[in-house]
């Protein structure tokens, strides 16, 4: 690296290192610019006084330059400042040519390379450039003319070039200045793209090691929680049963605590059923649709087996899905679900019930249709099952459908699927 990275990113102020790709990286070529101009402008100069003491001007330039970096590392701008740069380039280029020679001096050379270094910092501005060279050489033109039409010159020719030799070395000069200025700063952007672009792969790298880290990390928990605590609740519940079970049978004759008993029998199996659909929405499968469906179809045929209806069940991938159901929405569809199920048994009075579920790319359709009808609603009554299904599906983002026909009343539910 000619110029260390550090140095250059000296003159960037730390709240611009934030910035976008693009912003960033034209900040890094502009100050590497200025700073390879500094260094330049420092070398060529001192040994064109050898020959021409009009390289003199050029350390105005050179002390233009100095201020934009000081400019840039205050401000974290640099328009103004190489708008400036570039007029006092075409000061000071005018000026030399027109006490050198006017249109034939040898420096008219050197407004093409400041052409091309403002091309290089900022394309509006090189779009400006070009007409602003085409007045400037048309003006030495001008002059030129003017002073020869009337046989005399209004300018000193003193370091006009007396021979090619002289004008080959301003030449060569000026080529070198420009190849190795381009040679630099090529190289000095190209190693801080690289740079740039290592030091975000890593990053990326780096986030995404310790997101997969801590997801698995999290699915482990999930998984070793809904382990131990379906062990530990579904022991005690179930001696919780068993034990109102004998004590139901103790005192069997006892008017009194048979209902009580019968209550804590029914109440440790609804806990008993609750707990299990909150321990699979916690197990690191449950986001996946297929177990979703798995999931409701097997409640479906132990609770349906039970009442002599009917029940089937299809699913079908219209599109490979791409994501997951969120664990807590997996398990508001459930409960969802399982409402629905258990309305369609208690109000419709149906013989067959059906549950197709269509997977696509970016959601899920669930859809329970049975061939019975609802009874009306009385509006006397606040029916909690349908209020709390269209909470949840208000509160989850979900899409709540219920559609009543003559040949039976259909329930779905469009689910998104996310990251």
């Amino acid at each position: 690296m000619l110029i260390p990275e550090k140095f250059y990113h000296y003159f960037i102020p730390k709240r611009l290192h934030d910035r976008s790709l693009s912003e960033y990286d034209q900040l890094c070529t502009v100050v590497i610019g200025y700073l390879v101009s500094v260094i330049l402008l420092i070398i060529i100069p001192t040994i064109l006084l050898v020959l021409s003491p009009l390289a003199v001007y050029y350390y105005i330039l050179l002390f233009v330059c100095l201020l934009t970096l000081v400019y840039i590392k205050m401000t974290g701008r640099f328009m103004l400042m190489l708008i400036v740069s570039m007029l006092t380039g075409y000061a000071i280029m005018i000026t030399n040519c027109l006490n050198s020679g006017g249109i034939l001096s040898i420096q008219v050379s050197a407004l093409y390379l400041l052409l091309l270094t403002g091309f290089w910092a900022d394309r509006r501005v090189g779009k400006t450039m070009i007409f602003v060279n085409l007045v400037a050489v048309w003006f030495l033109y001008s002059q030129s003319n003017a002073g020869t039409m009337r046989g005399t010159s209004e300018f000193d020719i003193t370091y006009a070039p007396e021979s090619f030799e002289i004008a080959l070395l301003y030449h060569l000069s000026i080529t070198v200045f420009f190849g190795i200025f381009f040679l630099m700063v090529y190289q000095q952007r190209d190693e801080a793209k690289r740079l740039f672009k290592e030091q975000q792969q890593a990053r990326i790298a780096e986030l995404d090691e310790a997101v997969r880290a801590r997801t698995e990390q999290l699915l482990s928990l999930r998984q070793s929680l809904s382990r131990d605590f379906h062990d530990e609740t579904g022991n005690i519940l179930a001696a919780i049963t068993r034990q109102a079970s004998m004590l139901g049978l103790i005192t069997k004759n006892n008017d009194k605590t048979k209902p009580i008993i019968d209550h804590i029998i029914l109440n440790s199996e609804r806990l008993y059923a609750s707990s299990k659909d909150f321990l699979w929405s916690i197990n690191r499968n449950s986001g996946e649709p297929d177990e979703l469906f798995i999931h409701l179809t097997s409640f479906g045929q132990v609770f349906y087996n039970q009442l002599d209806i009917a029940f089937s069940a299809e699913s079908q991938v219209l599109e490979p899905a791409k994501r997951h159901l969120d664990p807590s929405v997996s398990r508001h569809l459930v409960f969802m679900l399982k409402e629905a199920m258990t309305n369609t048994a208690k109000h419709s009075g149906c013989t067959e019930v059906q549950l197709t579920m269509d997977v696509m790319a970016d959601s899920i359709f669930i859809c329970l249709t049975d061939n019975g009808k609802w009874k009306d609603p009385d509006p006397s009554i606040t029916h909690t099952g349908i209020h709390n299904m269209k909470k949840r599906a208000t509160e989850n983002g979900l899409d709540l459908t219920v559609q009543h026909h003559l040949s039976g009343t259909r329930v779905c539910v469009d689910a998104p699927l996310s990251f």
